[in-house]
């Protein structure tokens, strides 16, 4: 991960100076064809906050106008604060395009990549050298989650369920992942479809029946 400029540079140096460790972590949710959502938490131990809330601690750090600015109209954020972790989640605004969405990640100098395939999704992103993250992240990850199952990952990605999660601390030289699309939906599709093809020839198949008994009677 290259070193960190924009939205990240402006919320690290912010943490450091009260905490002297942040948490990174970055995703990706597949939604569909051609369809994603991002997110991003930054975020450093509550309990170094001693007491004072999020605005108190950062408001002398972080220039609010300067973030909206620098996030632009791709993402916005909430504030964290559940007593174990502190700090600010960024989520994009809305469903968007792949290339939407690699654009936006631009916002936080994370190059993601996303492209559709024969089989679903693939995911990928230029990896970095073990320990070449920025020196003040405690732990740093980026995960992506398909929705299907996962079909593929390189050496450093972590499968649970449908989402692969790489650690940016460990490093590596390229994240890669690839998923597929909704099977339940497309069985449910399949299977509806089936089932209405029978409805129609069972009752097909009766029709001729009725008339000869309604003639009988």
């Amino acid at each position: 991960m290259k070193k960190l400029v924009g939205v990240l540079a402006m919320m690290f140096t912010a943490m450091l100076a009260l905490a002297g460790c942040v948490d990174l972590s970055a995703h990706v949710t597949i939604e569909g064809e051609d369809k994603a959502r991002g997110a991003v938490e930054v975020t450093m131990d509550a309990s170094l906050l001693q007491g004072a809330t999020l605005d108190e601690a950062l408001g002398s750090q972080v220039d609010t106008a300067q973030l909206e600015q620098i996030t632009g109209e791709n993402w916005t954020y909430t504030q964290i604060n559940d007593g174990v972790k502190a700090g600010l989640r960024f989520e994009t605004v809305q469903a968007m395009n792949f290339i939407q969405l690699q654009d936006a990640f631009q916002s936080f100098e994370l190059p993601i990549s996303l492209a559709n395939t024969a089989e679903g999704f693939a995911f990928s992103m230029p990896g970095n050298a073990p320990g070449s993250t920025e020196p003040g992240a405690g732990t740093a990850s980026m995960s992506v989650t398909f929705p299907g199952h996962v079909t593929g990952a390189s050496e450093t990605g972590v499968i649970e369920g449908s989402t692969v999660t790489f650690d940016m601390i460990q490093g590596a030289e390229v994240y890669e992942a690839t998923g597929t699309t909704n099977n339940a939906l497309f069985y449910s599709i399949v299977f509806g479809g089936a089932l209405l093809v029978l409805t129609l020839v069972i009752a097909i198949a009766m029709a001729p029946k009725r008339v000869k008994d309604d003639a009988q009677h």
